[in-house]
């Protein structure tokens, strides 16, 4: 298959590793610069998103080798531990919140970062999940507000010249200051991970990045204009706001095994947390009916029995939906569908493991086999 022509040709992420040994982290990192990769992102997750009930090894032979599915490095420090270890990759978050983390805080680390990694970090934030913050005693009400209100307090305290006053419905300054400045001639960057007409405008208004999971084609294109609109009514240039994505990716050798893939129950769980609408657009009732994981789903809080009812109300057809799921050939032939709506950044997130760690070691190869396919 031709790579895709230079007017198109898109970024490409990695995952960061998760959990120990933090050495093979940088490790990894090092080879994915070496291979030609352009980032390396890390999630922010105090918990996961499978319940432990649903860790067990008749539904993943992972069971046997990780002793729970709510193992997590933090990011940040991760996202220097690399940095400082690399040249040329960036590093991000894709994303964290600011309801965990208090908007003075993060321009602070989002500043440390900037110095730690020479201009390469980027700030994925999102309005956050409720498995993040109702256990662990934190508000989840007006996550959206909440988030709009945070970037401002962050590049407010980021961009002055001293201290400033704000005063807002969730954060109060009074003659607060930070005295680092950026590495560079700006701030480090802020990234979004909106979906809905709030949070994309939002993005137009606010963000230097949309990073959102997996839409549609047709889907992404109309929500990358809806971002540029708003970045023009902003007074910005819509082209300065880079369009990305998170995409899963599900690969193997030959169609019967991607088939195999979708239907194992850890991956089909994944997509617990896409919106009710996105099931009954696929002519599947869903998991919940009437909300989404972001907002319906605790893990630790889900018995056996509610394990197996979430995963059978998800069928492989979502799968496919919600990953991009094939060999490399057609994986990349998906992507490019996207470059012609204007993806400019992919994050490739490998969740093969999930479906059969056998082809663990397969999949990483096939990663790089598909970043060439690309056009890299």
């Amino acid at each position: 298959m031709p790579g895709i022509g230079a007017q198109k040709k898109i970024e490409l992420g990695v995952p960061g590793q998760i959990m120990p040994p933090a050495a093979a982290a940088v490790k990894f990192a090092k080879r994915s610069e070496d291979e030609g990769f352009d980032a390396v992102w890390w999630p922010d997750h105090l918990m996961g998103w499978h319940p432990d009930t649903m860790w067990t090894p008749d539904l993943t032979p992972l069971a046997e080798h990780q002793a729970n599915p709510h193992v997590y490095f933090d990011p940040a420090v991760m996202m220097g531990v690399v940095g400082a270890a690399t040249e040329r990759i960036r590093v991000g978050v894709c994303v964290t919140d600011l309801i965990r983390r208090h908007p003075a805080m993060a321009a602070q680390t989002a500043l440390t970062l900037d110095h730690v990694t020479r201009g390469r970090a980027i700030i994925g934030l999102g309005s956050g999940e409720q498995l993040n913050a109702t256990p662990y005693g934190m508000p989840f009400d007006k996550p959206v507000a909440r988030l709009e209100e945070g970037i401002d307090v962050m590049r407010l305290l980021m961009t002055a010249d001293g201290p400033v006053d704000h005063k807002g419905r969730f954060h109060r300054l009074d003659r607060a200051v930070l005295g680092l400045r950026p590495y560079g001639e700006r701030p480090p960057e802020i990234w979004t991970a909106a979906h809905g007409p709030r949070m994309l405008r939002l993005t137009g208004r606010k963000a230097d990045g949309w990073l959102p999971t997996k839409l549609g084609p047709a889907e992404y294109g109309d929500a990358l204009a809806t971002i540029r609109r708003s970045a023009e009514d902003e007074g910005r240039d819509p082209d300065a706001i880079t369009p990305g994505m998170l995409g899963y990716v599900l690969m193997g050798p030959d169609a019967e095994t991607v088939q195999r893939l979708t239907e194992a129950p850890l991956v089909r769980a994944l997509c617990v947390l896409l919106p009710a609408q996105v099931f009954r657009d696929l002519g599947v009732e869903g998991p919940y009916p009437d909300g989404s994981g972001f907002h319906d789903f605790i893990p630790t809080a889900i018995d056996r029995a509610e394990s197996l009812r979430i995963i059978d109300a998800i069928p492989p057809a979502v799968v496919r939906h919600y990953a991009f799921c094939g060999t490399p050939d057609e994986v990349a032939e998906q992507v490019e569908e996207y470059a012609e709506k204007g993806l400019r950044h992919l994050v490739m997130w490998n969740i093969t493991a999930f479906g059969d760690p056998g082809l663990a070691r397969w999949s990483f190869g096939a990663m790089s086999e598909l970043r060439k396919r690309l056009g890299r």
